[in-house]
């Protein structure tokens, strides 16, 4: 160390004789040379020791690490660091060792550590999906894009006015960011654009995602639709249109078509709009379409509109006719004795006095919450089929007590009514038969329900009602069936004679929902799915003698002889949906398979339909009236989810 500070005193030494050979030649004053000479000794006595740093390589990542769940991170200025495709954290580039990278799977997935290596493989297609995110976006333009696109999904997913992403999500973003963060950050958000680019956004996610729904039906799979006729908020005709088909493992429900129709639209012209839509702007062959529900009214299926007829025909008769379960249900279910008829009017007269009134309601309201029952205000009563009757009879029956006190001091002569109990008692039974009813309805809902599911159903509600008319025809009546009513007589005397004939008005009432099933649901329809009862428990034919009864060409018999007495697709038909089931065997059955997806394909109802009615009544208010929900309507009820990257990439506007 001696030797090196001598040293470096030596080449101070050199510097001031170099100065002063300056100084004889006269270039630099004496100032100058004062100022040298601090300088270089400025320089030496603030020196410090400078070592030689070692140098070090950075790792490379290894294709063999993916199975310790770690891949090679792809975001900007992170090369050759390891992210895990678990937590997706990115750990050091000193961590690309396969003992640190073990020793993270160990103690953070301990749980995912005898996982194959396929299980990480499609962990690592997954990931990339997160590049689709503002995190992975390489530019603040690319992020306020996405996230204008992010914005204006979640806007139509909510069924939102536009002008909510600049005037309530938009300033609350940047007040939460300016309270956590800071005014700097908050600023970023203010290149996401306002509510008229929003506008503009829904509109090309809109046809982002009906591309990618008509590119998968243009692929010549098979497919079923659902239609139905209504009227928005402004009195204007529309036709919504939904399809189901095979996609990947199982069935895809999804929005189809929106048709704004004229008032003076005959059937036929109905069917020219529909075939425009399909075959003219969609490219689709209607031989593909194997299914086609409606709800049965005169618009689509009456004698002089023959919509349904026309479908048939460019069908090639290859496609079957399905009466909406639902609708087939609420028809059976108008039917009652005229006495009952007049309890149901009457209660519906209570409702419209109270409701009709923002008074009265409001009032009834107060009175309610002042005596405390469980509810204070009446449900609306509206003939819409969707809408339950149970409930709104429930509602009155539960309030019938503060309803008479009310309709008492509002001196109304409907309050006469509640003072008779014959009345009250027929009242009661209402309530239970058409809540019984309603929960037959919501049965009936929802997606991805087969056709046996619905038939089952039907059946046991039929059988149902002969089980409870042998117990009122029986010599010991039992009101089980009926808790508020059973729970009426037992609280209230009741003379013997009026419930006799409470009872038998009952029993006819019951008689006459069983003859409008039976109907509405006829058994030959069903003879279909009798001859191919196998679909729905193929394992239940494990004899050959049980398959022979089944009228199936010989090929089929085998395929269903093998599937059978396979014990592992056993466990996959008790894990999986029955569509599911016969989607994945297709390969190895595909007869049996084929068959069956046909038979499952077709709707039971136009559920969907009348979803999509009710969104667009949310949409199209009177503030919005002249709303084209076309492009709001396909992001809120599509089932496909968009390609983000996709949409940024071919963005046509880049400037906000």
């Amino acid at each position: 160390m001696d030797h090196f500070f001598i040293k470096r005193k030596r080449n101070n030494e050199v510097k001031y004789a170099e100065t002063c050979s300056t100084v004889g030649s006269g270039s630099v004053n004496s100032d100058n040379i004062e100022k040298n000479i601090d300088f270089n000794l400025q320089t030496s006595t603030s020196f410090e020791p400078h070592f030689k740093k070692k140098k070090t390589s950075a790792r490379r990542y290894n294709e063999d690490y993916l199975k310790y769940g770690f891949i090679k991170c792809e975001k900007p200025f992170e090369n050759d660091r390891p992210q895990c495709v678990i937590c997706n954290n990115v750990l050091a580039n000193e961590s690309l060792k396969p003992s640190k990278l073990k020793r993270h799977l160990e103690t953070q997935h301990a749980e995912l550590t005898d996982k194959p290596l396929e299980y990480f493989q499609r962990k690592k297609k997954d990931i990339k999906l997160s590049t689709q995110f503002p995190g992975c976006s390489n530019t603040v333009s690319e992020k306020a894009l996405l996230s204008s696109y992010l914005v204006a999904y979640r806007v139509a997913k909510e069924k939102m006015a536009h002008t909510a992403a600049e005037k309530i999500i938009l300033p609350a973003c940047l007040d939460m960011v300016r309270t956590i963060f800071d005014d700097k950050s908050a600023d970023k958000l203010k290149t996401i654009p306002s509510d008229n680019i929003i506008s503009l956004r829904i509109c090309t996610i809109a046809e982002h995602l009906e591309t990618m729904l008509i590119t998968r039906l243009q692929s010549g799979i098979d497919f079923a639709i659902q239609l139905d006729e209504s009227t928005d908020t402004g009195s204007h005709a529309t036709l919504l249109v939904y399809v189901r088909y095979v996609w990947q493992d199982d069935f895809m429900e999804d929005f189809l078509c929106f048709l704004n129709l004229t008032s003076y639209l005959s059937g036929l012209d109905i069917f020219t709009e529909l075939e425009k839509c399909i075959v003219g702007q969609y490219k689709l062959n209607w031989k593909n379409c194997k299914g086609i529900t409606s709800d049965g009214t005169a618009s689509i299926t009456g004698k002089h509109s023959r919509v349904i007829n026309k479908l048939l025909e460019v069908t090639s008769n290859g496609a079957v006719w399905n009466h909406c379960f639902i609708h087939r249900e609420g028809l059976a279910s108008r039917e009652m004795p005229q006495n009952l008829m007049e309890v149901l009017k009457n209660a519906v007269k209570v409702v419209n006095f109270i409701k009709g009134s923002s008074l009265n309601s409001r009032l009834l309201e107060t009175f309610c919450s002042e005596i405390g029952p469980n509810h204070t205000h009446l449900l609306y009563h509206t003939k819409v089929r969707w809408l339950s009757q149970g409930k709104i009879l429930s509602r009155v029956y539960e309030l019938r007590n503060e309803i008479h006190i009310f309709l008492i001091e509002k001196k109304s002569y409907l309050a006469n009514i509640f003072e008779d109990d014959i009345w009250v008692t027929k009242l009661a039974y209402l309530t239970d038969i058409f809540g019984i009813l309603n929960e037959l309805s919501l049965k009936l809902q929802g997606k991805n329900s087969d056709i046996f599911q619905h038939v089952e159903r039907i059946q046991g509600f039929r059988k149902t009602l002969l089980l409870w008319q042998a117990r009122l025809k029986s010599n010991r009546p039992s009101y089980y069936m009926f808790p508020k009513f059973l729970q009426h007589i037992e609280e209230n005397i009741i003379n013997e004679n009026i419930l006799k004939e409470i009872k038998l008005e009952i029993l006819l009432h019951l008689t006459s929902l069983s003859q409008t099933f039976n109907h509405f649901f006829p058994e030959e329809r069903f003879e279909t799915l009798r001859e191919n009862s196998w679909v729905k428990d193929p394992f239940a034919f494990r004899n050959p003698e049980s398959i022979i009864e089944l009228n199936l060409v010989p090929e089929e018999e085998n395929e269903l002889l093998q599937l059978s007495s396979s014990y592992t697709l056993k466990n996959d038909y008790e894990t999986l949906s029955l569509s599911a089931f016969w989607i994945k065997i297709k390969e190895d059955f595909p007869l049996l398979s084929r068959k069956s997806v046909l038979l499952l394909l077709p709707f039971t109802t136009t559920s969907l339909c009348e979803l999509g009615f009710s969104i667009l009544t949310q949409l199209k208010t009177k503030e919005r009236n002249g709303l084209n929900g076309a492009a709001d309507m396909r992001v809120a009820l599509s089932s496909c989810v968009p390609d983000w990257n996709e949409l940024i990439n071919r963005q046509a506007h880049p400037s906000y």
